[in-house]
């Protein structure tokens, strides 16, 4: 009789164990909708310096259009928005790591990020670029794949593993962030940078008469929003945002503010 009891016992305590540790489970898995609706704030993380994406103004905030668009969609699950900034090649590794409930950097949609996290539907379209000094003779991408050239690149990015399958003579030199690689080869330092296409042309505008962009890209790439891997809820709120809010008015008007007016631009700390 006390064997039996002894075994009742334990398979209650097993049943009870387990019962808690589905508690805690439960909580853990909680969708990122839930958390961000709870707490009324959604974490984002970015990367400051991809214009007119995300930089940061004269006053210290960070602007551009993943802001705007950061924004409209925390407003449809009533929260704030909170922004955090990381190095753009750490900032798959802060959404894993729960420190932010999503990636708005201009990120483009790759294989290979595919396997780390989820992405919304593509919210906008570009490619990459070859920005150059405006007394320079190069014309194609061949004309710079030299021995002897150098070409920066920002650590992390498409450009990156764009320059290193494409460019076969020329050195390819890492940077933290575009500014940084674009200042270098103001001053000599690099010959030429690839990056992405709305980001230099801006930078061209910023220093007229000092830098131009090759004519043709060397890939086209389709950006998104990064998520954690496998929340359906937080995918779908997502889509269903991005479904509504490209090509509204609201976006219209957003896109036309960043992309095609240029008054920003005195609002904005300049690379020097």
């Amino acid at each position: 009789m006390k064997k039996w009891l002894a075994v009742i016992l334990m398979l209650t305590m097993v049943v009870l164990t387990a019962c808690g540790s589905g508690d805690k489970g439960s909580s853990k898995d909680t969708s990122t909708v839930e958390q961000v609706k709870e707490k009324k704030k959604l974490v984002i993380g970015t990367n400051a310096g991809y214009y007119p994406f995300e930089m940061i103004d004269k006053k210290g905030e960070m602007v551009g259009y993943d802001m705007d668009v950061a924004k409209a969609f925390a407003k449809t699950l009533g929260a704030e928005v909170e922004v955090k900034q990381y190095g753009f090649d750490s900032l798959i590794a802060a959404l894993q790591a729960g420190k932010v409930d999503a990636v708005f950097a201009g990120m483009t949609i790759t294989p290979e990020r595919e396997n780390a996290v989820d992405f919304g539907e593509s919210y906008y379209k570009t490619g990459q670029s070859v920005m150059v000094k405006a007394d320079s003779d190069a014309k194609t991408i061949e004309d710079i794949d030299k021995k002897g050239v150098k070409i920066a690149v920002q650590i992390g990015t498409t450009g990156s593993i764009v320059a290193k399958k494409v460019i076969k003579n020329a050195e390819v030199k890492e940077f933290d962030d575009f500014p940084t690689a674009a200042i270098a080869s103001q001053q000599g330092q690099v010959d030429a940078v690839i990056y992405d296409e709305p980001a230099i042309k801006v930078y061209a505008l910023q220093n007229e008469g000092k830098v131009k962009a090759l004519k043709d890209l060397l890939a086209t790439d389709s950006l998104g929003i990064a998520i954690k891997k496998d929340d359906k809820k937080m995918l779908d709120a997502l889509n269903k945002f991005l479904k509504e809010y490209i090509g509204s008015d609201e976006e219209i008007a957003t896109k036309k503010k960043w992309f095609e007016d240029s008054d920003w631009l005195k609002t904005v700390k300049k690379p020097e």
